[in-house]
């Protein structure tokens, strides 16, 4: 019998909680986890539509992944950057098989946050430029150099730090209240700044925890012209939005266009082991032929990571997830829509695939705090109640189910969060 009361209180004792004041962290311990099902130490069932944090595409108890996990604890190999083992020819073929156009090789790291920080480094040495485009609204991870360069209102106690710096609005009209072309604005930026000076623009594939912002059709295929007028490499930031999780395997899919660079991670692994990667073009790849790669990590493909991700990887495709996610996004939308007819607090809601947010009206702002924040906290506290866990950031629910849910699943964890929300209170 687990003791998890002794858990929490050594672990608070020894260990920080991420994004949070410490005496005010919510441990949460889960007694088993199948599917979209979590069950906790207390006996309560949830419904993870959060996918743990946005990375457990397969769900959870996955049984293939366990077998495999198995399997590559027995070749106890200490991994090494230079090893040449099975498991890692096969991720790069496979990655190569599914990335879109000629992005053919990849580095590979050990989280979303590495992935992108190497990407930034590989468009700084292929162009000699150093300037970096991102969106206000973004979030490309926690190191201090990612958490510099996204727009996510948590770089602030970091600001300064970094050089090279620019961003622009996202495509979402009720950030700002009236309709705006950010993508001219964009080329507007790009004038003002020099695009001699500019090496990259970073953008997620579609706009993960901070919105779930989907663009026009148009949007993607004009901003891929615009880096190819000046010169800039385009990097799509697929860690959230890749692996299914739109219905395609990455969001960039949706759109028709090849990035330069692609970063990945979360869906990677599902979320049983930490692996990310850069997967960059032939012409970029051509490039450090002859010329030194400055980047590397001391676990740089480790066999046992590597071994997980080649089974997730043939989950979604014999599972038909992608096919589900697509499905099951239909209804996810259809249910939105209806929910928010329903309900006068719902602003708006976005979706593609099962990556969807619903944006409550005048509940709480962007940069929350004090008794905003509490009052986020009491409305996720709520779901949680009802059984069912999803982001509340701000004045919006992001939901990311895992993309083996059924139909009925769905149904009933959308059944519970729309009587959560027509409760609501100020």
């Amino acid at each position: 019998m687990i003791d998890y009361d002794a858990l929490v209180s050594s672990q608070r004792q020894h260990l920080f909680y991420p994004w949070t004041t410490q005496n005010k962290a919510k441990p949460f311990c889960i007694e088993n986890a199948q599917g979209v099902w979590l069950t906790l130490s207390t006996g309560q069932k949830i419904l993870d539509f959060n996918s743990s944090i946005f990375n457990a595409n397969l769900g959870h108890g996955h049984a293939g992944i366990a077998a495999a996990m198995q399997k590559a604890a027995l070749d106890p190999k200490v991994g090494h950057p230079a090893l040449v083992h099975p498991e890692k020819a096969k991720l790069g073929e496979n990655l190569a098989r599914i990335a879109p156009g000629d992005l053919n090789k990849t580095f590979l790291t050990l989280g979303g946050a590495e992935a992108n920080e190497n990407a930034i480094k590989i468009a700084r040495m292929a162009t000699g430029r150093y300037k970096v485009i991102t969106r206000y609204r973004s979030y490309h991870g926690a190191t201090l150099g990612m958490i510099g360069y996204s727009g996510d209102y948590r770089r602030i106690p970091f600001d300064g730090t970094l050089t090279g710096v620019v961003r622009f609005p996202d495509p979402y009209p009720r950030g700002s209240g009236q309709k705006i072309d950010t993508v001219r604005l964009l080329e507007e930026i790009i004038e003002i700044e020099g695009p001699e000076t500019i090496a990259c623009v970073l953008l997620e594939g579609i706009t993960g925890a901070n919105g779930v912002f989907v663009p026009e059709a148009d949007y993607w295929p004009r901003i891929r012209a615009l880096c190819n007028k000046h010169g800039i490499l385009l990097i799509a930031d697929e860690v959230m939005s890749g692996f299914g999780r739109t219905g395609k395997w990455f969001g960039i899919d949706h759109f028709g266009i090849v990035p330069d660079i692609m970063t990945v991670g979360k869906g990677l692994a599902g979320g049983y082991a930490p692996l990310a990667g850069v997967i960059v073009s032939d012409q970029i790849a051509a490039r450090f032929d002859n010329e030194m790669l400055w980047c590397g990590l001391t676990h740089y493909a480790h066999p046992f990571c590597c071994a997980v991700a080649n089974a997730a990887i043939s989950a979604y495709e014999s599972e038909h997830l992608l096919e589900n996610a697509t499905q099951r996004g239909f209804e996810l939308k259809a249910q939105l829509e209806s929910m928010q007819a329903k309900n006068s607090r719902i602003a708006e809601v976005r979706s593609i695939g099962l990556m969807a947010a619903i944006d409550l009206e005048n509940f709480v702002t962007y940069r929350a705090k004090g008794k905003e924040l509490e009052k986020a906290s009491r409305l996720h506290e709520r779901l949680w109640e009802s059984g069912v866990y999803c982001t509340v950031r701000f004045g919006m629910l992001v939901l990311a189910p895992p993309l083996c849910i059924t139909a009925s699943e769905l149904a009933d964890g959308l059944n519970r969060i729309g009587l959560v929300l027509s409760d609501l209170k100020d």
